[in-house]
């Protein structure tokens, strides 16, 4: 049988969800932009952010992404999006993301976080990992094939006593 070679999601960018609280970023989102950069970078792609917050925050916070590592700063500003509210956000992200197509979206593994990233995961109808402790990206070789640029997620299960690489 001939080798083939198969990259999923080739082209789509890797997409950070930037946290804000009262026209702060979030730590979580500036770190989660570091990590970003690192995958995209060897995706060859881009990095997006993603903020929503009221107006003159949105537009005050965007320098700061850029400079801790976002290439395009995807903002929606509206005083409904002061606060994180479950079905604005939602509305925001998943409309963002079905218009852009990125293929890694990265949220902070907190409250917001938690309660965000399922809600866009089934609005657009993908999967999700939660918790994991490290992302990276690999080949994965199978007898069909070779599969390239996957995202390994790396994350404990069983109550901790194991490491489960998600593919």
């Amino acid at each position: 049988m001939a080798e083939r070679t198969v990259t999923p999601g080739a082209g789509g960018d890797v997409w950070v969800v930037v946290e804000q609280h009262d026209g702060e970023v979030a730590e979580v989102s500036l770190e989660l932009l570091g990590r970003a950069r690192q995958l995209a970078e060897r995706l060859g792609v881009a990095v997006g952010a993603v903020l929503a917050g009221a107006p003159g925050h949105v537009e005050a916070l965007a320098p700061a992404l850029v400079a801790h590592g976002a290439d395009t700063v995807y903002a929606a500003a509206h005083e409904a999006l002061r606060h994180y509210l479950a079905l604005p956000y939602t509305s925001v992200v998943t409309a963002l993301v079905r218009r852009h197509r990125p293929q890694i979206v990265l949220y902070g593994a907190t409250t917001t976080g938690r309660d965000l990233a399922p809600r866009v995961a089934s609005a657009l109808r993908t999967g999700l990992t939660a918790d994991c402790t490290d992302l990276r990206i690999g080949d994965h070789q199978t007898r069909d094939g070779t599969w390239r640029d996957l995202l390994y997620q790396i994350r404990p299960a069983f109550g901790g006593n194991i490491i489960a690489t998600i593919v």
